[in-house]
């Protein structure tokens, strides 16, 4: 398992998941890594990116390091072949997963605002990239075009923070800590949106039937839930 932060020593470490035993140290970049993941198939290899410009690839020392854009977030494809980097400039770059060699960018540059997080459908056909200039897209990795485009809304916490694929699942996060069910037959619409609190809890009433709870939070939102089915 690797970890990555902002540590008071370093910036990433490797240990055994099982044990906590260490297996390694994240160590060559300046500035606190945003984001980090394992290659899935052998040679095993860690990508990191950093806030100092860099991606990292470790396959034990020494590492090799490769330079782009603001990075914050970095994730292989499922086979390992590919792992895509996304930075706070809007862009988003492809590279081979062996050589770490780029191999294309999507788009120029694939949003108008920084790009937080990207997830791969588990064929590795296609990637799920979320933005702060509030939307989503879904691309084609073989046409680097985009098959889709989620408008998740106009406020500032509209801005999309983070995404999974996880089966036939696409999520995002937004900054207001709403979760959405992307709809990719239906773009404008989430299947679903799960929401809640993004800050601290500071009141709680019951309905005098004992069916619904309220509760409103220190940023002043007020949320009703069905006591029954907790949503």
């Amino acid at each position: 398992m690797v970890v990555v932060g902002e540590g008071r020593e370093r910036f990433g470490h490797v240990f055994m998941s099982e044990t906590g035993t260490s297996v390694g140290e994240i160590s060559g970049q300046s500035k606190p890594i945003n984001s980090c993941d394992f290659k899935p198939s052998r040679p095993f290899r860690i990508i990191t990116g950093s806030e100092d410009n860099t991606i990292a690839v470790f396959e034990g020392p020494p590492f090799k390091f490769k330079m782009t854009n603001f990075v914050q977030a970095v994730r292989y494809s499922p086979s390992g072949n590919h792992f895509a980097s996304a930075g706070f400039d809007g862009k988003v770059f492809l590279y081979d997963g062996a050589s770490s060699d780029l191999v294309s960018e999507l788009g120029s540059p694939a949003h108008k605002g920084g790009v937080y997080g990207v997830a791969w459908k588990p064929d590795g056909t296609q990637l799920l990239t979320c933005s702060g200039d509030k939307t989503c897209k879904l691309w084609d990795i073989e046409t680097k075009s985009v098959v889709s485009e989620f408008n998740m809304g106009s406020d500032v916490e509209d801005q999309q923070v983070s995404c999974l694929w996880q089966g036939d699942y696409l999520l995002t996060v937004s900054l207001s800590g709403f979760i959405s069910y992307l709809d990719v037959n239906n773009p404008s619409t989430p299947v679903r949106v799960i929401k809640g609190h993004n800050k601290p809890i500071t009141a709680l009433a019951l309905s005098p039937d004992r069916s619904t709870v309220y509760t409103g939070s220190h940023d002043g939102f007020i949320t009703r839930w069905n006591a029954k089915t907790g949503k």
